[in-house]
């Protein structure tokens, strides 16, 4: 018996038939157009997801020894001077400085800005504390006169100040302050008002007397967060408090936002590592009733998380969207074909029938 010859052909999972079998009708037209349709809206969606960068998070227990914090820092006090306005920064290891000890240990900038009440800058120049002795110190009493003369016509002026520059903390719990001078409590006061108070402090009869009580709750701290990062910046960082506006409208008051930062790693799609923060924020705010002898300020208490986070971007990749776009694309003709046929037997169905 003679073995059959083996043919290639016979491995083929497509058959076809001869052109003058095949039927070409007006249905199977328009199943192959809708299908060619449903194929290509598959493959551009597909197309896009894959190019689409997605962001994994993984957290887990910080062992790195950062010593450390960078802050970057933008915020407007659109009706408290520069003159009477100061920042300072402590924290828990005893660590305390002010805008004038910051410029010497050459650990952080502070840029000031004279701005009217929109927060339009009224000087290119930033302003420039008066040099020498405390000035800057938010704890010591200064009654220079001119000083005093400088805070007095800014609050009649109703200017305002932007703070901005950056700093470098200890990554411990610590504080930055915006805090009023003292000086200012007494110019909110009126001349009627000094007088009565002062009048009332010599009378002495009966051994009672009367101290010069001046009135916080008439100075204005509003506020504007324009830029509060710590760290790189890096896409999608969470920086809660950077956008937010304080106003202040019939009263005054202390507000203190509790920061927790929160040490992450970000790696970009090519890889590339950042060593950044992020943070969440809570705040509490003290309103003032009246007769405040205390002087409203603004406080950010941070305090560094021991839980890290590692953000990765990434792409799904060419190898992905091939396979995917074979399932789909596959899967819509496969679909199509079977519509097709399933149209095809109801049309000589109906045909017959009418016959």
């Amino acid at each position: 018996m003679k073995a059959r010859r083996f043919k290639l052909s016979q491995l083929t999972a497509f058959s076809h038939a001869q052109e003058h079998l095949r039927e070409k009708t007006v249905h199977g037209a328009i199943v192959t157009v809708f299908g060619v349709f449903v194929a290509l809206v598959l493959f551009v969606s597909e197309f896009r997801l894959c190019m689409l960068t997605r962001r994994v998070q993984e957290m887990r227990v910080d062992i790195s020894r950062r010593e450390s914090l960078h802050l970057t820092f933008n915020v407007t006090f659109p009706a408290m001077p520069c003159q009477a306005l100061l920042m300072d920064t402590g924290d828990v290891s005893g660590k305390w400085q002010t805008e004038s000890r910051m410029r010497v240990a050459k650990n952080g900038e502070v840029h000031k800005h004279q701005v009217d009440s929109e927060g339009n800058w009224l000087h290119l120049a930033e302003y420039t504390a008066p040099s020498g002795g405390d000035w800057d110190n938010p704890f010591v009493l200064r009654v220079d006169q001119q000083e005093m003369s400088l805070i007095s016509d800014a609050l009649k002026r109703h200017e305002g100040c932007n703070i901005n520059g950056w700093l470098e903390v200890e990554r411990v719990a610590g504080n930055i302050h915006f805090a009023v001078r003292p000086e200012a409590l007494f110019l909110s006061m009126n001349a009627a008002e000094i007088m009565e108070a002062l009048r009332q402090r010599q009378v002495l009869l009966h051994g009672l007397g009367a101290d010069l009580h001046p009135d916080a709750s008439r100075l204005n701290v509003s506020h504007v967060f324009h830029t509060l990062r710590f760290g790189p910046h890096f896409p999608g960082q969470a920086n809660p408090l950077e956008g937010v506006t304080q106003i202040d409208g019939m009263s005054t008051g202390i507000d203190k936002y509790f920061i927790k930062v929160v040490p992450t790693d970000y790696y970009s799609l090519w890889g590339r590592k950042t060593h950044t923060y992020q943070y969440s924020v809570t705040e509490y705010y003290h309103r003032f009733q009246g007769g405040e002898e205390t002087p409203p300020a603004v406080y950010m208490l941070y305090d560094s998380s021991p839980i890290m986070m590692e953000l990765r971007d990434y792409r799904p990749g060419l190898l992905r969207l091939l396979v995917r776009v074979c399932a789909v694309v596959g899967g819509a003709f496969a679909v199509t074909g079977l519509f097709d046929k399933i149209v095809h037997r109801l049309f000589l169905a109906a045909k017959k029938h009418t016959e």
